[in-house]
């Protein structure tokens, strides 16, 4: 393991926490969003490397296999995460036909009635999916899931 602090999937929580809050204050940087999905994806691993002996899976694939029933966003971060990474997916989980940076002429202070800026996820059955709403579901699945699986109280 090579990080400067982090040494434990609860660690690797609280920053995705930390960092979900800045993501608040601006939801329109993809800089943000990307970060976002790679570290909501990459707390799989550490989840999976720290709790074996609770999972009781002998492979990552095993365990993200039961994962993506309790919450599909994952798959949506897992796609977005390996895709900036290496600007392609070869084995894409979600059904993502684009992402984009949708310019509105409205801040997001207004509802979604009005044209405002936004990311977006375009699904290829032509659904459109607000990156908000989807880190949204992946943040709270993280945080039942350390409190419910995982007995850890993260607040």
């Amino acid at each position: 393991m090579y990080t400067f602090e982090d040494k434990t999937s609860e660690d690797r929580l609280k920053d995705l926490l930390l960092q979900y809050e800045e993501f608040e204050k601006d939801d329109t940087s993809s800089v943000k969003a990307t970060e976002l999905c790679t570290n909501a994806w990459h707390l799989v691993d550490w989840v999976f490397e720290e709790f074996k002996g609770v999972h009781l899976m002998s492979s990552i694939g095993d365990f993200r296999a039961t994962l993506y029933p309790e919450c599909e966003s994952l798959k949506i971060m897992h796609d977005i995460a390996n895709g900036s990474k290496h600007s392609k997916v070869s084995r894409p989980k979600a059904s993502i036909k684009t992402t984009l940076k949708h310019e509105g002429p409205f801040s997001n202070i207004f509802s979604r009635e009005f044209d405002q800026t936004s990311l977006e996820i375009e699904m290829e059955d032509g659904t459109i999916l607000y990156f908000v709403d989807e880190i949204e579901i992946v943040i709270k699945f993280w945080k039942d899931y350390f409190k419910n699986r995982l007995n850890i109280q993260i607040e």
